[in-house]
């Protein structure tokens, strides 16, 4: 999730805790600071290696798990409260409890976009998801945003029962994206069964900037289908289809070092494809097209010969849509259209960007 987004849930969760002892600043800036923390794995491995694919191995990993908030936070609030305290009887819980409750409030929220967390590293590295929220959604922020701000100019007592209400209001808005994906996913399978097509899988996943524009990805026991439908105006669905690459070079990228870390990034919610001098395997979640093969992501090796023999893999991430109004618009288009043409001409729109 974006940085502000981050610093605006972490202050508003130091501000409900912490504000009666601490005061609103106080609160407020540790909250925001130790929210966006936990995304420091990002810079570090960055500044590491310049393998893409460490690097996704490495974020959203130890500095994101339910574990490195209470073995972090207890010893960051200790110093903080060492360097502000105003005496020996004051007490350090309230920092404790501050640094420790933002840190968390991190990871949580990651979880709820389908990106993937490792809420349990350094015990598993099993990527956790809840697919409720895209990476950026400005009502969710602004809601954060606008609790802190009238929190701010409140009287004492009030205060935190407006960041607490704020804060529900978010978590409500959370559960609302998660129904949407839910009422998605049951959408495609109905879709897919009317036209006699039985899928052992179908997946939903948010797209960008609101909640009900999504992302379709069905698996049938041979087949990949990918499609979108709003769910502001349930459409039938324009899927694309493409048949499973079983192939031996295809199974060889797979299980390379390359292939390995790519499959755990995608949860398995990868397609293949080949041809005479090119192999390669695309994340499925991700995309602003409908066509299968067509995705965010995705891992590419060169043949060397006409049998399995594959140049070192690399990972390439695919060019995203600028973000201009014109862009922005036909996204606005396609998530919320006045009826199911209006619709296929806005995603046809979206998906050419």
């Amino acid at each position: 999730v974006d940085p502000l987004t981050q610093a605006a849930l972490g202050a508003a969760v130091g501000h409900s805790c912490t504000s009666r002892t601490l005061g609103y600043g106080q609160a407020v800036f540790w909250g925001a600071f130790a929210g966006m923390f936990p995304d420091i794995d990002g810079l570090v491995v960055n500044a590491i290696t310049d393998d893409p694919l460490l690097r996704l191995l490495h974020h959203r990993g130890i500095t994101h798990s339910l574990l490195f908030a209470p073995v972090v936070g207890p010893v960051w609030g200790l110093a903080l409260w060492s360097w502000a305290r105003d005496g020996p009887k004051t007490s350090p819980w309230p920092w404790i409890v501050l640094i420790t409750a933002a840190l968390w409030s991190h990871p949580i929220l990651d979880f709820c976009t389908h990106y993937g967390t490792q809420l349990l590293s350094p015990l598993s590295q099993h990527r956790f998801a809840f697919p409720a929220l895209p990476i950026i959604e400005p009502i969710y922020t602004s809601l954060l945003i606008v609790g802190l701000l009238i929190a701010g100019v409140s009287a004492l007592g009030r205060a935190r029962s407006v960041t607490f209400f704020f804060i529900f209001l978010s978590c409500v808005y959370l559960l609302y994206g998660f129904k949407i994906n839910h009422d998605a996913e049951k959408w495609a399978q109905q879709d897919l069964l009317s036209r006699g097509v039985v899928a052992t899988e179908v997946y939903a996943f948010p797209t960008l900037l609101q909640l009900h524009l999504r992302r379709l990805v069905a698996q049938t026991e041979k087949e990949d289908w990918v499609g979108f439908v709003s769910m502001a105006q349930p459409c039938p669905v324009n899927w694309s289809r493409n048949e499973r690459d079983y192939s031996p070079v295809a199974e060889v990228l797979r299980n390379t070092r390359e292939g390995h870390i790519f499959e755990w990034f995608a949860g398995g919610l990868t397609a293949a494809y080949h041809d005479e001098s090119t192999v390669f395997i695309t994340d499925l979640r991700y995309g602003f097209s409908n066509e299968v093969l067509s995705s965010n992501w995705q891992l590419e090796a060169a043949r060397v010969d006409s049998l399995v023999q594959l140049e070192v893999p690399h990972y390439k991430r695919n060019a995203r849509p600028v973000a201009s109004w014109s862009n922005i618009s036909k996204l606005w288009s396609a998530a919320y259209p006045p009826d199911c043409e209006v619709f296929a001409s806005s995603l046809e729109a979206f998906t050419n960007f």
